[in-house]
């Protein structure tokens, strides 16, 4: 499988996503706290992480191409 480069302002779009999904998990867990909850909170968070993790990664990437 190849990997695509993602433009920064799709994986911006995908944070803005992820960021809203782990609100709507977390109002579920403060409503009617469950281990279904905690899981969904848990993978939106994960998911969250990963993409500002990704994104991150792309401006250092960015900074050094510049830099050198």
């Amino acid at each position: 499988m190849t990997s695509a480069v993602v433009p920064l302002s799709e994986i911006d779009r995908r944070i803005v996503e992820a960021h809203r999904e782990l609100g709507a998990a977390r109002s579920v867990f403060a409503h009617s706290p469950s281990g279904a909850a905690v899981a969904a909170c848990q993978a939106a968070e994960a998911r969250l992480n990963e993409l500002l993790d990704d994104r991150l990664d792309r401006m250092t990437a960015t900074r050094r191409v510049r830099a050198a």
